[in-house]
């Protein structure tokens, strides 16, 4: 994400169960990828969602209104994105559908989308763009492009998350429950005990490590992470020391409070989900491991996946 903007990158984030369904006449026959989903299910991972379903439909105003309800009534999903079918066309059907399902109406999220649209083209005042609340679910129109999708969705998720948490009745209206951070640094190193060399992305595996590092193995230390945060606690006679040394371990991150990052706690790290099962580890006095010894927490792989310098880390748990 960028789908998340510098702003909220130290914000919470709840877990949420999402369906996408695009409305396209192309699209259902097979004559047309859905970019657009895939950017809709890009993004809300990357703020820990789980997209539980995703599926095209043609633009027929009755076929729409099956999968909206089927979606909300027997999946329980908590929110439902809708992609396509919303501008002038006969075959834009899409909020004709959505109103005819919805019990309440959210105004604001489609005059917040079109609103954001305006400041780059005119033609955003020509969405017909509608959202609501059925049961427990909230269903939202996004544009069929690619790129209006992504606007859209930068502008709205975060206030989103608030509004589905007072929906479920999981928080007060002021609350918050999950903290997103950053990944700083990717790095990997071929033999144990001596300094890593940072990479760009890596390929993880599940109940094992970071593919290529010394470490990953069939253990409860098969991932590091080093908090940032924690170079607070450094003495001021070691600073110098610990800044100037290699990375020691896995993923450097910043953005999750030190008190979040426990025995226990569930983290996505880009495409990854790691358990962290320990904190610090036998003392060392020199270097960087002065502090990652310390305060670095040690992990095993739930889930595989590529890690990216920049991807976001997502307090699951």
């Amino acid at each position: 994400m960028a789908l998340i903007t510098d702003h909220n990158s130290e914000r919470k984030w709840s877990m949420f169960k999402v369906g996408i369904l695009t409305a396209s006449d192309k699209g259902s026959r097979g004559e047309r990828e859905d970019l657009s989903g895939q950017v809709i299910k890009s993004m809300v991972e990357k703020v820990g969602w789980e997209v539980k379903v995703a599926e095209i439909v043609p633009d027929k105003k009755e076929t729409i209104i099956a999968k909206l309800k089927e979606f909300a009534d027997q999946l329980k999903l908590d929110v439902i994105f809708t992609t396509g079918g919303t501008g002038f066309s006969p075959r834009d059907v899409t909020p004709e559908a959505t109103l005819a399902v919805v019990e309440r109406l959210t105004p604001g999220i489609p005059e917040a989308m079109r609103w954001a649209s305006l400041k780059k083209t005119p033609r955003a005042m020509l969405s017909r763009a509608v959202a609501g609340i059925r049961g427990q679910t909230i269903i939202i129109n996004l544009p069929g492009s690619p790129k209006g999708v992504q606007e859209c969705l930068e502008v709205v998720l975060s206030s989103l998350e608030h509004g589905l948490e007072i929906l479920k009745g999981t928080a007060g209206e002021c609350a918050a429950t999950s903290h997103v951070g950053t990944v700083l640094a990717v790095n990997i190193s071929a033999v144990k005990g001596i300094v890593k060399d940072s990479v760009p992305e890596a390929r993880v595996i599940e109940n094992w490590g970071l593919e290529g590092d010394a470490h990953a193995g069939d253990w409860d230390r098969q991932v590091s992470i080093f908090p940032e945060e924690a170079l607070a606690k450094v003495p001021e006679e070691k600073r110098e020391e610990v800044l100037s040394a290699g990375y020691t371990e896995n993923f450097t991150i910043k953005g999750i409070p030190l008190e979040k990052l426990m025995v226990g706690s569930i983290l996505r790290i880009g495409e990854c989900e790691v358990e962290i099962c320990q904190v610090g580890k036998e003392h060392k006095e020199f270097g960087r491991p002065y502090i990652v010894s310390r305060e670095g927490r040690f992990g095993r792989v739930l889930k595989g996946g590529l890690v990216k310098v920049g991807d976001q880390v997502v307090c699951l748990k």
